[in-house]
């Protein structure tokens, strides 16, 4: 049991006791959360909780769809454009579900279950297809720096 403090708090002034799993359960199906129906039980601990924490970030950054795809990169400012090199928009779903060079071939479903496969996938193609944008991003902004000490700014 856990204290959860309420709106109702600040005019009661109590705090009311809820069973959290429970709650937990309650709502996920509901929840407005990335591809939330590939995870039935939010409260039971994955046996792929145990992978490198590489492997087990990038997973659940497939998961949620949150990572360093192109599509996330051009939103944060930290690349010119969101497309792929197949030309499509990358977001992390594509990656794994649609992109020819870098596809799963379970798709993301599979993907979560996090078999044999899905690992070398994921320490292979993925950290591949998503490093190659970052370790650009970051050479340019280093060349960028280089330009503007000798240069000024242009």
């Amino acid at each position: 049991m856990a204290c959860i403090w309420t709106p109702n708090m600040l005019r009661h002034d109590f705090c009311r006791y809820v069973d959290t799993i429970t709650q937990w359960r309650e709502d996920w199906p509901s929840a407005s959360v990335v591809n939330h129906t590939i995870v039935t039980d939010p409260t039971i601990r994955r046996p792929d909780f145990d992978l490198r924490r590489h492997t087990w970030s990038l997973v659940n950054r497939f998961r949620t769809g949150q990572g360093p795809c192109r599509a996330n990169l051009h939103k944060w400012g930290l690349a010119q454009s969101h497309s792929c090199d197949c030309g499509q928009r990358q977001t992390m779903n594509d990656i794994v579900d649609m992109c020819p060079p870098t596809k799963f071939q379970g798709r993301l479903s599979l993907l979560h279950e996090v078999d044999d496969d899905a690992v070398i996938w994921l320490e292979s193609t993925a950290t591949a297809a998503l490093a190659k944008y970052i370790i650009t991003r970051i050479f340019c902004d280093f060349i960028k720096s280089l330009i503007s000490r000798f240069y000024g700014n242009m």
